[in-house]
């Protein structure tokens, strides 16, 4: 009985050690203009352009508006260019996600959101954009 209760204690320290040791990669970044970002252990993403056309809040507008933001994924041996668009958009295709193939694997890259969003005040805050990335 001993033996066993002794077991049972060292096999719930291994098995409390290595669960608390584990990290889940976020895969979920928030970047501002000309900044990097790793994700995970092989993707890094850049903003290269913020550019945010959105109603600020607080003002009466005739179009809702649309922030677009050029972000560069690379994971050492490859790059690639995307252009993605949150807020309303003209046409019924959407413009905030995109698959990207690097190096023999494909990333599915959804722009979240751009912050800070417009006011009728003008924000000292630098833009950012919330980029989520999944290898699929």
């Amino acid at each position: 009985m001993k033996q066993l209760s002794g077991f049972l204690i060292v096999g719930t320290v291994l098995f409390s050690a290595c669960k608390s040791s584990e990290t889940t990669p976020s895969d979920r970044v928030s970047v501002s203009l000309h900044q990097s970002a790793r994700l995970g252990a092989d993707i890094v993403v850049r903003a290269d352009s913020i550019q945010d056309s959105r109603c600020p809040t607080g003002v009466t507008c005739i179009w809702a508006g649309e922030a677009k933001v050029k972000l560069l994924l690379s994971n050492g041996k490859d790059s690639s260019t995307v252009r993605l668009t949150v807020g309303a958009s003209l046409n019924s295709k959407r413009l905030d996600s995109t698959n990207v193939s690097l190096t023999n694997s494909v990333y599915k890259v959804i722009l979240r959101e751009v912050n800070p969003y417009p006011t009728a005040t003008p924000s000292s805050q630098p833009q950012t954009a919330v980029v989520q990335v999944t290898k699929i």
